[in-house]
């Protein structure tokens, strides 16, 4: 069953039907609030601090 889903989505990402978003917030000292962000739901898929 993992093999159909990785073929089948793995398709989808790559055409661009679904794309995975993530929340990118840059340099350490953003650390906190990007935690604060993931806590509160203020993130689009994954939380990233980006260094």
């Amino acid at each position: 069953m993992r093999d159909d889903f990785v073929r089948e989505v793995g398709g989808w990402l790559a055409d661009g039907t679904i794309k995975a978003e993530e929340t990118i917030m840059k340099g350490i000292e953003s650390a906190g609030a990007a935690f604060i962000g993931l806590l509160a739901g203020a993130n689009t898929g994954k939380m990233v601090v980006e260094l």
